[in-house]
């Protein structure tokens, strides 16, 4: 959900300045006192469900410090996002490390404070980016699904029953997952796939059941799987790397507001796993507002006053 800015004629230098005091997303109409006092911040999402909800936190935690905050959510996939902040179109998005180390080809890990100690040192290095502190209880893996039918059919139940049935199974996958899932598991199961068809993560799901594709690469927090009767494939290789998300800002950014770190940092140890599978229902399957959803649970974990 992007919002947009409205424009007044004002009648009077006095009625002008009054009016963009109080205008923004969501800011409150007085931030005296409070650290983002006078600072602009652009916050933007990749279009998944935990992207957009990850992105509504960081803006309403930013808001409530003073910040006054344009939110761009949700602005595209990774190679969009990726541009924006490199560009300075926008100063922060949720990242997650599993995806920066595919998307850079770092060296893959399954330990979750080495991919963030080597995504962090890469985005300083190479980009002047910073990494906050991650979620290490929330991993937002890829996995390969399929509905109970087809598992039954092919007998499938982990990804090592793909060796001797991918050859005639078509598998379906958003743009990402094709270096995030796709390749990982044809090279380190030794299989190739009868095709691939490039579609959204969510449409997915609907060409598995229509018997449009076989199988397709899924996001392991997606509750489309619960909702939908899919089996997620065991991966036994340990194929996929582990994914926690972090805020990633520009050091531009930080160094003009230092106090974004102390603002963001708590949400950390708050994201788990269980607790965003429940908040993405909300939106994908419930169809709330990612804002609204955000709002409600940083107001439960005591992040935002009531």
């Amino acid at each position: 959900m992007t919002f947009t800015r409205r424009y007044y004629r004002a009648f009077g230098a006095l009625l002008l300045v009054a009016l963009v005091a109080i205008a923004g997303c969501g800011t409150s109409a007085s931030t005296s006192g409070k650290p983002g006092s006078g600072v602009k911040v652009t916050v933007g999402s990749k279009n998944d469900a935990d992207s957009q909800l990850l992105g509504s936190m960081y803006a309403l935690l930013l808001e409530n410090a003073g910040y006054t905050v344009t939110q761009k959510i949700p602005l595209g996939q990774t190679p969009v996002l990726d541009a924006a902040i490199k560009s300075g179109a926008i100063d922060m998005y949720p990242e997650f490390t599993g995806t920066s180390l595919t998307v850079y080809k770092l060296p893959q890990t399954s330990d979750p404070q080495q991919a963030f100690q080597s995504v962090s040192s890469y985005y300083e290095s190479n980009f002047k980016l910073t990494w906050l502190d991650a979620a290490y209880g929330l991993n937002d893996s890829y996995g390969i699904c399929t509905s109970q039918a087809n598992a039954t059919k092919y007998h499938l139940s982990s990804l090592d029953d793909l060796v001797t049935q991918s050859g005639k199974l078509v598998l379906a996958t958003q743009d990402d997952g094709v270096a995030a899932a796709e390749q990982p598991v044809e090279k380190g199961y030794n299989i190739t796939f009868k095709s691939v068809v490039k579609i959204s993560e969510q449409l997915s799901f609907g060409a598995v059941t229509k018997g449009d594709a076989d199988l397709n690469v899924c996001y392991t927090t997606d509750p489309n799987i619960v909702t939908n009767n899919f089996v997620v494939l065991k991966d036994t290789k340990n194929v996929f790397p582990v994914y926690n998300p972090a805020p990633v800002v520009r050091d531009a950014l930080l160094s003009k507001s230092p106090a974004i770190k102390a603002t963001l940092n708590p949400l950390a140890s708050k994201l788990t796993t269980d607790e965003i599978v429940k908040l993405i229902k909300q939106v994908s399957v419930d169809h709330q507002q990612p804002l609204a959803v955000a709002k409600t649970w940083l107001q439960s974990q005591g992040l935002l006053p009531k």
